[in-house]
């Protein structure tokens, strides 16, 4: 029972301080017999030029992995350079460094892990990152998290959660209806952004028999962050601009009012591909109607609000 309980206890300790070590991801694209110790690695930080004559064979990857704690900037660095050594290779260029954020305390790399012929002292140097690499073999660009553009288009459920008035012998629910929204962001590598967003809601009542449609507009420009987890990536939004409430019956016209809205929203999306995603999100948007047009009784500053809740899903198309 003895050694049970010690082995069990042991089994938990090495589990516990793996999870504790940041993950280390490679992708080797031509394997060598190691020729230096990780020590003898040498390093070229995110915009140092390396020798055009360099072999890339493979990258690398430092990543918090949830629960680590071992990951100060030599300690990731030593990582990288374990990896390039146990690869054959004898140089690590770096091409990213996420230092700790509210996002994460730890600093996380990227780098190319490259194999340099020492014996050619007279080589015309580049920098690691530059996008017009001269040398066919290695291509030392690492692409960013993010794409810059993205165009969106949701569909889903919507419920106002306001007060909304309708006469005593109306029927129906129109503070449940259908919910659409399309739009477009633009990111930089760092994950911020700006974006511009429509979103659409309906529903309808009766009275006397006659049919009552409610339509809300929203469209406004958008602060947008996004953070990147592999093939998962969250992201929020808030923005501020236009909102109409309308009111119409078929064949007999409409009325409506118009204010100042806001939205928050806070998303998912499951990358299919680096141009395609699947994504789903929930939010509000509120808007604020200077004057009553619709009999409805409202605050001492003549104004009445509209606050309502959406859940969709849909898709994203990246480039």
């Amino acid at each position: 029972m003895k050694k049970i309980i010690q082995s069990s206890v042991l089994y938990f300790l090495t589990l516990f301080l793996g999870s504790c070590a940041p993950k280390v991801l490679t992708e080797i694209k031509s394997t060598h017999t190691p020729i230096v110790t990780a020590q003898e690695v040498h390093l070229y930080e995110v915009g140092d030029s390396v020798p055009q004559s360099a072999k890339l064979i493979g990258r690398v990857k430092v990543l918090d992995s949830g629960l680590s704690t071992q990951c100060q900037y030599d300690q990731v660095i030593a990582l990288a350079k374990k990896e390039t050594a146990q690869s054959g290779g004898n140089a690590l260029a770096l091409t990213e460094h996420r230092k700790p954020s509210i996002w994460s305390s730890c600093h996380q790399i990227a780098g190319n892990m490259l194999l340099i012929d020492e014996t050619k002292t007279h080589e015309i140097y580049t920098r690691a990152v530059t996008p017009a690499w001269d040398s066919k073999e290695c291509n030392c660009d690492e692409p960013s998290h993010f794409r810059h553009n993205t165009f969106y288009a949701n569909i889903g459920y919507s419920c106002i959660v306001s007060k909304f008035y309708m006469p005593l012998d109306a029927t129906g629910h129109p503070k449940r209806g259908i919910d659409w929204m399309a739009g477009y962001d633009w990111m930089t590598e760092s994950g911020f952004g700006a974006g511009l967003m429509y979103s659409g809601y309906k529903s309808s009542y009766s009275l006397s028999d006659i049919d009552f449609a409610v339509k809300l507009a929203y469209i406004a420009p958008q602060f947008v962050m996004k953070q990147r987890f592999r093939q998962w990536s969250i992201e929020e939004k808030f923005g501020i601009g236009y909102f109409n409430y309308r009111e119409s019956v078929k064949g007999s016209g409409s009325v409506s009012a118009s204010g100042v809205g806001y939205n928050f929203l806070l998303g998912t999306e499951y990358h299919v591909s680096d141009l395609i995603g699947i994504g789903a999100n929930i939010g509000y948007v509120s808007g604020s109607l200077p004057e009553d047009k619709f009999g409805n009784s409202n605050d001492e500053d003549g104004s009445t609000g509209i606050f309502r809740l959406h859940f969709n899903v849909g898709l994203r198309f990246h480039f």
